[in-house]
Parts: structure tokens; C-alpha cells; sequence
């Protein structure tokens, strides 16, 4: 490829990634590619744990712990819940950065949104 070619693939590229990462509920493959892809396990409201998952007071790691949602568990969520906070690798998913704010009856809080399905 010439210098050109490279340098507006290189270009397109850092655009994706950049847009990918603005955009809530879109953040970049485990992996580390630049594929990006859209979590919709909120879609219609409710969300079913895929893993034991930690509900926290924040958008990371080291918030406190308000409870854990047991494998199987549906909790209610927003379709535009999705927001980017602190990294976490969890349920599969390295590096990742997109969190959902869930619900029941008892508790509220934010989970990691990579372990929901």
C-alpha cells in the first residue's frame, strides 16, 4: 500500500474507534480489535445474568458492592442505559467499559454490561 492508502486507512480507523467508544452501549471487541460492537442485551428493558455478576454504587470496579445478580437472574434496565465507565474484564470480556444500570425490587446499581445477555 502506498504512503496515502495507509495513512487514510490508518485515519479511518482512529475515527471508528473514537466514534465507537462515544457512543454509549458501543465499545471495541475483547480482543482489543478495532471491530466494534453494540451490546442489546438491554433492548426490551430486562436484562438476564450470563455469570454471577457484582451490582455496584458506580461505574467501576473498586465502587462498593450493593449485591451480586446469580447466573440466570432477569433484572429490569433502561434500552439507553448503557454508559462507558471504568475498565473491567469479566464474563469474557477483556478491557471492557460499558455498564448498565439494573434494578429488582430489593436493589439498585451498575454492572458490568458485558455479562448480561
Amino acid at each position: 500500500m502506498g504512503k496515502i492508502m495507509l495513512s487514510r486507512l490508518t485515519v479511518t480507523l482512529t475515527v471508528a474507534a473514537v466514534v465507537g467508544l462515544a457512543i454509549p452501549g458501543v465499545a471495541g471487541a475483547a480482543d482489543g480489535s478495532t471491530e466494534l460492537r453494540t451490546n442489546t442485551a438491554c433492548n426490551d428493558g430486562k436484562a438476564t445474568a450470563v455469570e454471577n455478576v457484582a451490582i455496584r454504587t458506580s461505574t467501576s470496579t473498586s465502587a462498593a458492592l450493593v449485591t451480586t445478580a446469580l447466573k440466570g437472574q432477569t433484572w429490569a434496565c433502561g434500552s439507553t442505559s448503557v454508559i462507558l465507565g471504568g475498565r473491567y474484564t469479566a464474563c469474557g470480556t477483556t478491557n471492557g467499559n460499558g455498564w448498565f444500570y439494573v434494578y429488582n425490587d430489593n436493589y439498585a446499581g451498575y454492572t458490568a454490561s458485558g455479562c448480561w445477555g
